[in-house]
């Protein structure tokens, strides 16, 4: 694992209503020839102590947060997951449907960019961009 800085940017379109939020925070990458894997802490007062991890291989990522609310998410292009969301109100099952996923990334860094929509009963709940930039530190 190497120390890296990593810039999360979250875009999701709920209700109509287009949000945005950006983190930039402390974390490690490990590339390897088949994945790699991006660990950072979370930083956000409700998620403060919880620690995630993107393992990315073979075409899918494996979004696992740990500490006070433990999630996992399965990222898979045009495919549909259903996955186990744990949050601040309580936990949920959800579907998660992978429109689109790019990466670039090497042992240096670079990017992991995904779109994807939640469902809960098969009803849209919103619709989602997120953008993980890693940058190695000295690399």
């Amino acid at each position: 694992m190497k120390d890296a800085v990593v810039k999360i940017t979250d875009r999701h379109l709920q209700d109509g209503e287009e949000y945005t939020c950006e983190l930039t925070t402390s974390g490690s990458l490990d590339f390897r020839p088949d994945g790699f894997t991006v660990v950072y802490n979370e930083t956000d007062e409700e998620l403060k102590g919880c620690k995630t991890e993107l393992k990315y291989e073979n075409g899918v990522i494996v979004m696992t947060r740990s500490g006070k609310y433990n999630t996992e998410l399965i990222i898979e292009k045009e495919r549909r997951h259903s996955c186990f969301y744990a949050t601040p109100y309580g936990e949920l099952m959800m579907g998660v449907y992978t429109k689109n996923m790019f990466t670039d990334m090497n042992e240096n860094g670079g990017t992991l960019r995904f779109s994807y929509t939640i469902d809960f009963n098969n009803d849209l709940a919103s619709e989602n961009d997120l953008t993980v930039t890693v940058a190695v530190k000295g690399g």
